[in-house]
């Protein structure tokens, strides 16, 4: 008589949450809000160019959009040709801890 283990149970891997979804930000996220917060960054009136930092394309070409998907960051539209001026949302101040009042 032949008994055979049987198969452990495989495991099944979690669904992928979309970063919207996640109240977590990554470093990278909190370093482009620290940007925002201290004046630093606008959106190019270029379509594709995305988020300026410092008047230069941030290396995350997805981080404005996602951000601004998160309700995290808000634009102020500026006239047409200009860069938009960007700000914190009061759910950026408060996810960050930031000590300021919007």
């Amino acid at each position: 008589m032949s008994t055979s283990a049987a198969a452990p149970p495989r495991s099944i891997p979690a669904p992928r949450r979309s970063p919207e979804s996640d109240p977590a930000i990554t470093p990278r996220d909190r370093a482009v809000l620290l940007a925002v917060a201290a004046g630093r960054c606008t959106v190019s009136p270029d379509p594709g160019a995305g988020l300026l930092i410092d008047g230069r394309p941030c290396a995350d070409q997805f981080a404005g959009q996602r951000l601004l998907r998160a309700g995290l960051v808000d634009v102020v539209a500026e006239p047409p040709g200009r860069p938009s001026t960007t700000v914190l949302t009061a759910a950026a101040v408060g996810l960050l801890g930031l000590p300021i009042a919007l």
